[in-house]
């Protein structure tokens, strides 16, 4: 869930609050308590400062960093029309929030042949992170940075959960009427419901892995 921060500012005190989903205004003895929902239904204006009770301001930056999780989770199945449209489980959309108005990025997975779907938010943290790496003057890492950005593409989802899927897309994915979504965490699996792209492992094989990977780390 997204939280908004809000900022109060008095002018008598000359005192400056910032709080988040609950806060008190005490002001020359006017008391009032509300939630930031309250306040941005009664007309306060993203980064504008406004007027409210006495000798007070406020002001409401867009969503503070603070607070903010997201954690998809689950398998669903689901059908892929002729147009190469498929939709978003409702639990998936739901767990977005807000962000399911902004553009969403779908990456070729490279180790298997499937298809990961990101919330643009954290896609641009992975983004930062690869070109932190590399030298723009190099020529091995002029190449890696046009692989990478020629691995993935953004789309938007439609108000019913509906996205649209590039053919080039749909191909490296072999993704043709079934397909099974999968929650990552901040990220969505898309994969077809055929034997391409599954993952092969028992749970003995996850077991041992997961044991070699403990010990390594030890």
């Amino acid at each position: 869930m997204q939280i908004r921060k809000i900022h109060i500012f008095n002018t008598l005190t000359k005192q400056h609050f910032c709080c988040e989903q609950l806060f008190n205004i005490i002001s020359s003895g006017f008391q009032q308590q509300m939630t930031a929902k309250d306040l941005i239904s009664s007309g306060i204006e993203w980064n504008k400062l406004s007027y409210f009770g006495i000798n007070s301001y406020f002001y409401a930056t867009k969503i503070a960093e603070i607070g903010f999780m997201i954690e998809f989770a689950g398998t669903y199945s689901a059908t892929i029309d002729d147009k190469g449209r498929i939709v978003l489980p409702a639990s998936f959309k739901k767990e977005l929030g807000d962000l399911a108005s902004e553009p969403l990025v779908m990456e070729k997975n490279l180790h298997r042949e499937c298809l990961d779907i990101h919330p643009e938010k954290f896609w641009r943290k992975r983004v930062e992170d690869f070109k932190s790496t590399l030298d723009p003057f190099d020529e091995d890492d002029d190449a890696l940075l046009q692989f990478f950005y020629q691995n993935f593409t953004k789309v938007t989802m439609a108000p019913n959960g509906r996205i649209n899927i590039p053919d080039a897309y749909l191909k490296y994915a072999n993704l043709k009427k079934g397909a099974e979504f999968i929650g990552m965490g901040e990220s969505i699996r898309l994969l077809s419901d055929s034997k391409s792209g599954k993952l092969d492992m028992s749970k003995a094989d996850f077991l041992q892995k997961l044991k070699g990977k403990r010990q390594k780390k030890a």
